[in-house]
């Protein structure tokens, strides 16, 4: 990071850092409550570069929002995402590059299946002329995974590893 050398380019920063933060937490956390569209207002409009391995690459928000729906917005689809250990690997006046871990638990309640992810983000960002913050990249890189089928009598693991199953 740049050496700050005003009080006010301090605070500044520190503004940006958390804005930045908040936006991550509500993106993650419309996710969760299957809110498509505060999902679409979490990225830039135009051309972005969302990475999220077995679920897809995306060049344009929408895209992604529209697998989003199909995948997770359904009553029997129950997902925790829980962002931690932020990490700051860049920040300037209007751009910023994160590392936020992530512990991922998805419930299927119809097809009996629990999923629990860890990895980390490795977001970008871009300030708008307004002052608020985007993300304009986001990839997820998945470092353990754990599948359990409950549909019978007692719950088994049926996968674990470091990457998703093929």
């Amino acid at each position: 990071m740049k050496y700050i050398k005003t009080t006010e380019q301090r605070l500044q920063q520190l503004e940006d850092k958390q804005s930045i933060l908040e936006l991550k937490y509500r993106y993650l956390n419309a996710c969760d409550e299957k809110q498509p569209e505060v999902v679409t207002n979490c990225f830039i409009s135009g051309e972005v570069d969302i990475n999220f391995g077995h679920i897809g690459q995306f060049n344009r928000r929408e895209d992604f929002v529209a697998v989003f729906k199909d995948l997770g917005c359904h009553d029997h689809i129950v997902d925790m995402h829980h962002a931690q250990n932020p990490v700051f690997l860049e920040l300037t006046d209007n751009t910023a590059k994160t590392k936020i871990n992530l512990r991922f638990q998805s419930i299927n309640t119809k097809d009996k299946l629990h999923v629990q992810l860890g990895g980390y983000y490795l977001d970008e960002f871009e300030k708008q002329r307004d002052g608020q913050w985007l993300i304009s990249k986001s990839a997820f890189i998945i470092n353990s995974v754990s599948m359990s089928d409950f549909s019978g009598e007692y719950s088994k693991v049926v996968y674990s590893g470091n990457c998703m199953p093929d």
